[in-house]
C-alpha cells in the first residue's frame, strides 16, 4: 500500500510540474528547456530553434520551428522565406527509482565481546524494487532566408509566412 501512496505521489508531483503535457508555443524558457529562439545571422537570414519536452512530439517540434519562422518573416517586412537548412536533435533522459518493497528480518549470530559468548542478533534489511524511465525529447533548428515578392512555386522549401500564419495559427497551442 505504502509503494502505491508513493507512486501517485510522485505521478500527482511530475504531472503538476508539466512535465506530461507537451510544450506550448511560448519564447525558449531555460527553466522548463522548452520554447522557440532566434539568432539573426544577418539582415534576412536567421536560425529558428524550437526546443519540446519529452511529451511533445517531433513533428509538432518541426511545426513550431516553421510557424516562428513565418512570424519573424512578417515582423521583419518579408513575404515568404526559404529553409536552407535543418537539423534535428533527439535528447534521450533515463532516470532509475528505487522504491522499497519491504523488510526481511533474520536472526544472525555473532561473538560478544565481553563474554567471547554466541548471541543471537536480529538483522533487518529492505528490499527495493528499480524502475527506469526513459524520455526522448526533440530539438529543431532551422536556417531560414526570408525574400520579398511572390514565393517561388518550384521551390518546396520556400513558404508564404502570411498563408501559414493564417492557416496554421488556429492549430498552434500557446
Amino acid at each position: 500500500m505504502k509503494k502505491c501512496a508513493v507512486l501517485i505521489v510522485f505521478g500527482l508531483f511530475i504531472a503538476g510540474c508539466g512535465l506530461w503535457s507537451p510544450s506550448k508555443y511560448a519564447p525558449y524558457s531555460s527553466w522548463g528547456q522548452q520554447g522557440y529562439r532566434e539568432t539573426p545571422l544577418d539582415s534576412s537570414t536567421y536560425q529558428v530553434t524550437f526546443s519540446g519536452n519529452a511529451a511533445t512530439a517531433a513533428d509538432v517540434v518541426d511545426r513550431y520551428a516553421l510557424y516562428r519562422a513565418a512570424e519573424l518573416t512578417v515582423e521583419h517586412g518579408f513575404d515568404y522565406f526559404v529553409v536552407v537548412d535543418a537539423q534535428h536533435n533527439e535528447a534521450h533522459n533515463s532516470t532509475t527509482t528505487a522504491m522499497p518493497t519491504g523488510n526481511n528480518t533474520e536472526i544472525q549470530h555473532t561473538i560478544d565481546p565481553q563474554t567471547g559468548q554466541w548471541v543471537p542478533v536480529a538483522v533487518t534489511t529492505t528490499n527495493y524494487q528499480t524502475m527506469t524511465t526513459t524520455t526522448t525529447s526533440h530539438t529543431v533548428t532551422k536556417t531560414v532566408r526570408m525574400f520579398k515578392g511572390e514565393r517561388p512555386a518550384d521551390n518546396l522549401e520556400a513558404y508564404d509566412a502570411k498563408s501559414m500564419i493564417q492557416v496554421m495559427g488556429p492549430t498552434i497551442d500557446r
